[in-house]
Order: C-alpha cells, then structure tokens, then sequence
C-alpha cells in the first residue's frame, strides 16, 4: 500500500513538469506519418444507446492531419468529434488529456395564462491522466458555474468528479474520491448524458447526488456492480454527517446468445441505506432493453428517507419507463411516461410527466442538439404545465 501511496506521488510531480510533456510531444511530432487528409463518418457507426456514458472515452483509432485548405467537415471533425491528449511513450505517465464542456438549455414553460423562460447553462473543465500502463486513472469534472452558495466550501462543492481509479483486473476496478453516486438508471448518469434532457423524477429525487467514498467496479460472464461505502454528505463537504452504502448489480442473462431478441437484455437492483440527520432506505429496480434501432428502460424505486442532493424524511415512490427509435445513427426519437408520488402517507399528490423528445447526435455526445416537450399533471396543486426544452451541448 505505501509503494502505491509512493508510486501515485511521484505521478503527480511528473504531471507538474512542462519539461517531459514538451518533449514528450515534440517526439510523437516527429513520429506522424507522411501527411495526409483525414475523411470520414466519425462516431457515426454506433446507434446511441439510452445508457451511454461518457467519462474516460477513448481516443485511439482517429488521427487529424494537417492540409493545404481548409475543409468545414474535418475542422468539425477535429474540434469536437474526440478529445485531445497527450500521449508519452515512455514513463509512468501514459496518457494526459483535457476538455470543456459546455450545455445551455433554452425552457419555455406555460402554466395557466402565465409564459416562462429562463436558459440555464453548465460549464465544466474535464482532466483525466491515465498511468502506469492504463493501471492507473485520475480523473476530475469541475463545474464552473454550479450554485454552491449554500454550501461550507464553495470551491470543493463545484467538483462533480475528483478520483483515482485502480484497474487491478481487466474485468474490475476500485475508485478512491467523489463521483456522482451510482443510484439507480439516471441517477448513476452524467447531466451531459442523459437521453432526455432532464432526469426522470426519481432520479432527480433520488439519485442526483455527488458522493466522496470508495467503490468497486466491474464486469464479467453477462454480471455488472458498482458497490461502495460514502459519506452521506454531499458535494465533497467533509465526513460530518454519517455514511451510506450505495451498490447497483446489474446481470444480462442472455448475453452469451448471438442473434437472440434479448441478448441486450439486463435487469438491475439497487440499494442506498444510510444516515444523515436520520435514517434512509432507497431500494429500486430497472430493466433496459435494446433491439437493433429499438430502445427501452423501465426502473421503478421506493424510498424510506431519501438523500440525493439534500436529504428527506418523507416515503416516497416512483417509476418511469422509456422508449426509444434510432431512425439512424445521429437522429432518435424518444417517449416517456414519468410518476412520482412524493409521500406515499397522502393520497391525491401524484405527479405525472409526459415527455416527446427529438436527439440529433451529430459527433454523439460530444456535439449534440436536442428538443423536448413535457407536459406535466400535478394533482397535489392540481396545475398542468406545458414545457419546450431545447439543449445545445459540445465538448472542445
């Protein structure tokens, strides 16, 4: 354990030195083949999947060369379809590499006589290294304009990632620091990809939440698990409030039939049970299927106490269901029905979401339009709203 300590340390000072990274990438300038121009539908042979993800996305296999003339199509190309990094031949350090992301939303919401809009927008700084013969990851998500002002520590509250993982299997991993906590479908996922473009309610009830701790990660024979223990407070604001074990086990029976209608078939159960300012038990349970061009999740979750962003007392329920068309590998259409019930003691508080979105994937998600319409029944204030949502979202 102290040789590891040791050997991360000295990976850190290495990362610091401007030295090795100038030669480094002078040497892999003098390595490029002859020049020549680079063509070609990047990204665009994998139909999006409603459980995509995009943290630690590779860039092998695509290389951007310069030309006599400018070419719209390659300049687009090279800004936006992979990320960019250095990559050191030699050394502990493998692999350095860095990014912004960026996502506006334009909402136009009508309830009643009454029109609203408002365009809130993210930003976030994304740095990842990889080391010691891919052994090694450390990866950190700062969002720049997250609202921390009710927090303790304004400056720790905006890292949505901030860890180490170590690859000590091909097939398994564990995860030092703070992540986004892997409750339930949408829960586990990052804002920058979702499929719609809000969460479902009990994911935004449930599971949007930053979580310090350490984890275990992997896959094998047809089963996936992210299992760990955290502190329950959230936003990387210390250990005061008490600890939590959050773990999802996902399993795909038919993963080994080629062919088969349910090959990409995979049920889940998940589980978030701990303390913070009083008792709390999240238990749910999700499918996701995938045909060729056809899409669908479903994921229904109880809670006894709840601790997403903040915590909450209150027994509460829900379930959401999914369905999704890839006419081709850039444009999807997606359905959802979404209900919530935020205290199951009353009765007659039941909201229900309608939702009818439009994705246009133009390098996945790294450059991506999107157009939702939610309609929205709540029966406890006995309203019903309209909303136009229209997403803009790139990563340079």
């Amino acid at each position: 354990m102290i040789k590891k300590i040791f050997k991360i340390a000295f990976c850190f000072f290495l990362l610091s030195s401007p030295v090795l990274a100038v030669v480094d990438e002078s040497s892999a300038e003098n390595a490029k083949p002859e020049i020549k121009h680079y063509k070609g539908e990047i990204l665009a042979d994998e139909i999006i999947k409603l459980d995509d993800t995009i943290d630690g996305d590779s860039i092998e296999g695509v290389d951007f060369f310069d030309d006599d003339k400018l070419d719209f199509k390659l300049f687009t190309e090279y800004t936006f379809a992979k990320k960019k990094a250095i990559q050191f031949k030699e050394g502990p350090i493998d692999e350095l590499s860095g990014e912004l992301r960026f996502k506006g939303i334009n909402a136009f919401e009508n309830v009643g006589d009454s029109m609203t809009s408002t365009y809130p927008f993210d930003i976030n700084a994304v740095i990842e290294s990889k080391f010691f013969e891919n052994k090694f990851r450390f990866f950190t998500e700062y969002a720049f304009t997250r609202d921390v002002s009710d927090l303790d520590s304004e400056f720790f509250g905006k890292f949505s990632n901030l860890f180490i993982e170590n690859n000590f299997s091909d097939n398994h991993k564990m995860r030092i620091g703070t992540s986004r906590a892997p409750i339930g479908l949408e829960g586990s996922m990052s804002s920058f990809s979702l499929p719609l473009i809000q969460r479902a309610q009990i994911s935004r009830n449930f599971g949007d939440a930053i979580a310090t701790g350490i984890s275990f990660l992997g896959n094998k024979n047809g089963f996936e698990y992210n299992l760990g223990g955290y502190t329950s407070t959230r936003f990387t604001q210390g250990f005061k409030d008490g600890a939590e074990f959050i773990g999802r086990i996902g399993y795909q029976p038919f993963y080994k039939s080629e062919g088969s209608y349910l090959r990409d078939l995979t049920f889940y159960t998940g589980a978030d049970i701990g303390h913070n300012g009083g008792d709390f038990q999240v238990y749910s349970a999700a499918l996701n299927y995938e045909y060729k061009k056809f899409l669908m999740n479903f994921e229904y979750a109880f809670a006894n106490g709840s601790n997403g962003d903040y915590y909450v007392p209150d027994k509460r329920q829900g379930f959401f269901t999914t369905l999704g068309w890839n006419f081709n590998p850039k444009v999807q259409l997606l359905l959802r029905y979404d209900c919530f019930d935020p205290n199951t003691v009353k009765s007659g508080d039941l909201n229900h979401e309608y939702t009818v979105g439009l994705n246009y994937f133009i390098y996945k998600q790294r450059l991506r339009f999107a157009v939702n319409y939610v309609f929205r029944d709540n029966q406890a204030i006995n309203s019903q709203s309209n909303a136009i949502y229209f997403l803009t979202q790139f990563f340079i």
